[in-house]
């Protein structure tokens, strides 16, 4: 007796792919984990309503460094976990107006040679050689 046996030859089932990137907000910013980010896998296409989010110690109200863990998972179990980092930076005051209504006299700052009376000397003093030169000739 023989027995032929045809196996079910089923392609590869590639892990999705989360895109996502390390973000920076202010002080005081709102931020939602899910602006931004998508995931799309080759058999499934767009599963980014698919993301979960596993870890988010983002405080919006403290300056620091934070971390975001995302995963996503596919029709067939493939998944992928991605973590960013959140910078939180400190508000910059804004520029204070000067309200007292004083004018700060500043420096005048730069070369202020006259060109035209360093040429002017030139031209004298040339003049004045070429007499001294003429005259010992002369002489």
């Amino acid at each position: 007796m023989t027995v032929t046996v045809n196996p079910k030859i089923e392609p590869l089932n590639e892990a999705p792919t989360i895109d996502v990137t390390d973000k920076e907000i202010t002080v005081g910013d709102k931020f939602d984990p899910k602006e931004g980010v998508t995931a799309k896998d080759k058999e499934d296409g767009n599963l980014t309503d698919k993301i979960e989010i596993l870890k988010n110690t983002v405080d919006p109200s403290k300056p620091g460094v934070y971390e975001v863990t995302y995963k996503v998972t596919d029709s067939k179990g493939a998944s992928c976990t991605k973590t960013i980092k959140v910078t939180v930076k400190e508000k910059t005051p804004a520029p204070s107006k000067n309200n007292d209504k004083t004018t700060t006299v500043t420096p005048k700052t730069g070369d202020s040679t006259n060109v035209s009376a360093v040429i002017a000397l030139l031209a004298v003093s040339g003049i004045a050689l070429l007499a001294l030169l003429k005259k010992k000739k002369v002489s």
